[in-house]
Order: C-alpha cells, then sequence, then structure tokens
C-alpha cells in the first residue's frame, strides 16, 4: 500500500498531505481555494464542489485525473468519468498501474465510465441540453453510484469532458448552458464535479468574454500544469508578474491593431466610394464622348453638305452650260470661284481633323493656324506665345495637344462669354505645357471642387481632356480666378507608345 501512495505522491503537483499509517486516503493534486490556502485532499472542498482544469497536455490531465478518482476509489466513494475514449483508455491504465482493480470498482458500481459524445447525445435537442433529459439521465448515473459507495457519508468524484466537446464544435452557448445544469444538479447530489477544457481551444481574442463565463461557472480553477508545477510562492509571483506584463503588452496591441482597422475599413469605404464616383463619371464620360462623336459626324455632314456639296453643285451647273456657251467668259470666272471655294472647304475640313502643318512644323506651327483661323471664326480675341524654336515633339503629344487646343478653345466660346483668350506653350527637357487663359465669367467654385474631386460635373470638354493628358502620363489643372486658366502637363520622358500613323494624300 505505501507503494502505491507513494507513486501518486510523486505525480501530485505542489504540497500534499502524508498518509496516516492506517489511512485509506489518498493524497492527490493541490486545489487554489480561493483564498489562497491549500486544500491536500478531495473531500475538503465540502460536500460540493464543481471546479475545472485548463490544461496544456493530456499526460498532464491524466496525471491530476488519476490522483483525483484514486483518491475517490480508495476511500470507498465512487467515481463516474464521462469522457473521450483516449482520455478513459489513458486513466483505466495508469489507475491500474498504481495498483487499483478498476474491474472490481466497476463491479461495484463504484467506478462509472462512460463515452463523453454517446452520453452528450442522449439529452441534446436542437444544439442544447434540455434540463429534463439531463436531469433523468445524469441524476440516474449519479443515484446508482452514490448507492454503490461506501461509508456512512457517500460521496462521488466525477469527471466530465462533454462541455469541452461543445465548445470545440463551437456551441459557447451550450457548453455554458450544461455547466449551470451541473450546479443545479449539485443541489440534489453530493458530488465533487471537476471539468476539463485544452487551453488551446481559447487562443483567440473573441474566447475571453466566454473564457471568463467558464471560470465563473466553478468554484476553483485549475490553471495549466506549467504554472502548477512552480515549487515555490517566489517562482509564481514572478510568473504572474511576467502574464500581467504579457497580457499589457497584448492589449495595447489589440488596441493598436483595431486602430488600424478601423484606419483600413474607413480607408475602404472612401476607396470604394472614390471608385463608384470614378466609375460613375467615366460612364457619363463614355456616353458623351459617343454623343460628341455622333455630333461632329453631323457637323462634318453638314459642312460638308452645306458648304462644299453646294459649291459642288454650282460648279456642275456651270461646266453644263460652259458646254452650250463656252465662250462666256463670266461662266470660267465662276467656275474658277467655285473650285477654290471648294479647295479652300477641303482644306479648312482636313486643317480641323489633322492640319498638315503639324507634320511639317509641329505643334507650333499647327496652333498658330489653329489659334489665325478660330479668332476670325468666333470673333474672339486669340493671341499665342509659342517659342520659334519649339521643334518637333514625339506624335502623340503633338496630336493630344493639338486636341487640348482645339476643345479648350471651343469651350471658351461657346461657355464662358470672353472676349480675349492666350494660348502658351512652354517646354523644357522633362515636360511641355500648354496654358489656355480666357477673360469670361470663370467656373463656379462649386462645380470645380466637384470635378476636380469626382471628375463629373463639367461636361464632357474638360473630362475628355484630363483623360487625354493621364493617357501620357500628364495631368490636368483648371484654376477659376477673374477668368479660366487650364493648364495641361505632359511628360517627356514617359510615353505612351502609338503605331505610327499614316497619313492620306491632302488638298493643298
Amino acid at each position: 500500500m505505501r507503494s502505491l501512495l507513494s507513486l501518486a505522491h510523486d505525480e501530485q503537483v505542489g504540497a500534499a498531505t502524508k498518509l496516516m499509517p492506517k489511512s485509506i486516503e489518498m493524497s492527490i493534486a493541490i486545489i487554489p481555494r480561493r483564498d489562497d490556502g491549500p486544500i491536500a485532499h478531495w473531500s475538503e472542498a465540502g460536500p460540493r464542489a464543481h471546479t475545472v482544469q485548463f490544461y496544456g497536455e493530456d499526460i498532464s490531465l491524466l496525471k491530476e485525473l488519476s490522483c483525483f478518482i484514486g483518491a475517490a476509489l480508495m476511500a470507498g466513494d465512487a467515481a463516474v468519468v464521462i469522457a473521450t475514449k483516449a482520455h478513459r483508455d489513458g486513466l483505466t491504465h495508469r489507475l491500474q498501474s498504481l495498483g487499483f482493480d478498476t474491474a472490481k470498482a466497476f463491479e461495484q458500481a463504484r467506478y462509472v465510465p462512460l463515452d463523453a459524445a454517446e452520453t452528450l447525445e442522449k439529452f441534446m435537442l436542437d444544439g442544447m441540453p434540455d434540463a429534463a433529459l439531463f436531469d433523468e439521465i445524469i441524476g440516474s448515473v449519479l443515484g446508482r453510484a452514490a448507492a454503490a459507495a461506501e461509508g456512512k457519508t457517500p460521496r462521488i468524484a466525477a469527471f466530465g469532458e462533454m462541455v469541452a466537446l461543445l465548445w470545440a464544435e463551437g456551441n459557447t452557448e451550450a457548453a455554458l448552458r450544461l455547466e449551470e445544469l451541473w450546479n443545479d444538479l449539485a443541489q440534489r447530489y453530493p458530488f465533487y464535479l471537476r471539468c476539463a477544457y485544452p487551453m488551446s481551444g481559447f487562443d483567440r481574442e473573441d474566447h475571453s468574454a466566454s473564457f471568463q463565463r467558464i471560470c465563473g461557472a466553478h468554484s476553483h480553477v485549475f490553471p495549466v500544469e506549467s504554472y502548477s508545477e512552480l515549487i515555490n510562492e517566489e517562482q509564481r509571483l514572478r510568473t504572474v508578474t511576467l502574464l500581467q506584463q504579457k497580457a499589457q503588452a497584448l492589449e495595447t496591441e489589440m488596441a493598436e491593431r483595431k486602430q488600424v482597422e478601423e484606419a483600413l475599413r474607413h480607408a475602404k469605404a472612401e476607396l470604394e466610394s472614390l471608385v463608384e464616383q470614378r466609375t460613375a463619371a467615366l460612364r457619363q464620360l463614355s456616353a458623351r464622348l459617343l454623343r460628341l462623336q455622333d455630333t461632329e459626324r453631323r457637323r462634318i455632314a453638314r459642312d460638308l453638305h452645306d458648304s462644299l456639296g453646294q459649291c459642288l453643285v454650282g460648279l456642275k451647273l456651270n461646266v453644263d452650260m460652259l458646254r452650250h456657251s463656252p465662250g462666256r467668259e463670266e461662266l470660267w470666272s465662276e467656275a474658277e470661284r467655285l473650285m477654290q471655294q471648294s479647295i479652300s472647304e477641303v482644306r479648312t475640313l482636313s486643317y480641323l481633323l489633322y492640319p498638315p502643318t503639324m507634320d511639317a512644323g509641329g505643334i507650333a506651327s499647327a496652333a498658330r493656324w489653329y489659334v489665325e483661323g478660330f479668332g476670325q471664326r468666333s470673333g474672339l480675341k486669340v493671341t499665342l506665345d509659342a517659342p520659334n524654336d519649339l521643334g518637333r515633339l514625339p506624335e502623340a503629344i503633338e496630336l493630344t495637344l493639338y486636341r487640348v487646343l482645339q476643345e479648350t478653345l471651343t469651350n471658351v466660346h461657346r461657355h464662358s462669354g470672353a472676349s480675349e483668350a492666350h494660348v502658351s506653350v512652354l517646354e523644357d527637357a522633362e515636360q511641355v505645357i500648354l496654358e489656355v487663359k480666357d477673360n469670361g465669367r470663370g467656373i463656379p467654385e462649386k462645380l470645380l471642387r466637384q470635378f476636380h474631386a469626382t471628375g463629373a460635373g463639367m461636361g464632357v470638354g474638360l473630362a475628355g481632356i484630363r483623360e487625354r493628358a493621364w493617357e501620357l502620363g500628364g495631368k490636368l489643372e483648371v484654376e477659376s480666378d477673374g477668368g479660366t486658366l487650364v493648364r495641361v502637363t505632359v511628360p517627356l520622358t514617359a510615353m505612351v507608345q502609338h503605331e505610327p500613323q499614316t497619313q492620306s494624300g491632302l488638298v493643298a
């Protein structure tokens, strides 16, 4: 008997009481009371107790459990074990290695091993433990065990990990409800219950509140074995201090992480809103560009019909009359005039689409021609400041600047109410800048802010200009103070590659 007690004593954690010569009691692991006083024997916790054991390794749980259950069996009391098969088999093996005859205790109904999953299934309804079924099933088990216990005050040592199974399934509320049902049942049966949870199941921040509720449902809490194995108060105080520091650091990190997450959520919401705004603006721009394309085609068709078409019709009539009267000088003069007018109309139309002077002299030459003709057609006083030695720029940049000039001056004529406009072209080693400044009424500040923020609200003209600048890695700036200034800056170092365009023959 003394060798058996010695083995159990070697496996216990903390101080344990020594057995008296004729004692049938067996020392077990010390259970911390709420006042930090030790309990050397499981029955010293009072007639009823509901404790919880958190463990890191199965072997540590089985060591504690073999002392707990072994002490009860040694005292002649009953033991009910509701556990997984691995833990039941491990407990039986350890008890037998300590000299206990578990088969005999089973026959006497003092040792009742039950499967946790099978037992749990018997009283679960709709994912929650049913109180009536629990009382009926577990109550009958405890009743039979109590009847089999020996002594004047028979007691039951119970171990259960059904709650751990529910927790592992993520059914937190069911686990907490089952803890409450055990507490209710303790009012009718004299048992000392120990629950067990693997600490690895509480590894997330959102487990904290449920972990505290689980601890609150028990009269005693057993920490993980790494704490219980500390041999003196100094080591425990140091460990508690270290854990407090880690907890404080973790709380700080969690607070910082929440701030970062909130900032990310805010940034994501802003980005999504911006994407939605830009998407809507692009859709509007696409629709407006299509309408503008149709409008431009109608304008070209109208110009061809009303101007060039009429000239050609008049020329055809003159040719018909000349067949009959080839000597009439006035008909030859009229025919020559109509031919010159047709040539002029074709030249103007072709220049507006793509000025031939662009190929010969670059953007400076094309801009001078367009500014001069635009001033004559619109009645605006338009001036141009461009360096004579500007030289040739990449084709894509020249075409973009020419289209920007066309669109900007058209907007000045249609919307600004200006009488004058000034165009300037600037260049350095890194970029080329086109500016158009008018003396008109300007753009309302609200519309200008909306355009800068979303790209919408200003019509298709400025939006199209900005898109052209973006294609070349450039930018559009719009200022409105005593008129409107449109500035397009295009870098010369980050070119968008375009396929060479083949120019068809143009009328001189």
